[in-house]
C-alpha cells in the first residue's frame, strides 16, 4: 500500500470509529478483518480498506433506507 492508500485507510478507520465510538481500536481491526473474511493477522491494508468502505456504504444505505 502506498502513502496515498495509507492515508485514506487512516481516514477511513477514523470515519469508522465515529460510527462506533463504543469500540476499542482492536475490536475495531479485528472486525473490519473479519467483514474482509480474513484472519487479522494476515489481513492487507487493502483488503481492510476495501472492507471499510463496504461497510460504511452498507451502512449508510440502511440509514437512507430507514428515512423512508
Amino acid at each position: 500500500m502506498n502513502q496515498r492508500n495509507y492515508g485514506e485507510l487512516l481516514d477511513a478507520l477514523a470515519e469508522l470509529r465515529r460510527c462506533y465510538p463504543e469500540w476499542r481500536l482492536g475490536q475495531l481491526i479485528t472486525n473490519v478483518a473479519g467483514w474482509a473474511d480474513q484472519n487479522v493477522w494476515d489481513v492487507d491494508d487493502d483488503h481492510l480498506l476495501a472492507a471499510i468502505e463496504e461497510h460504511l456504504q452498507a451502512l449508510a444505505q440502511r440509514r437512507q433506507e430507514a428515512r423512508t
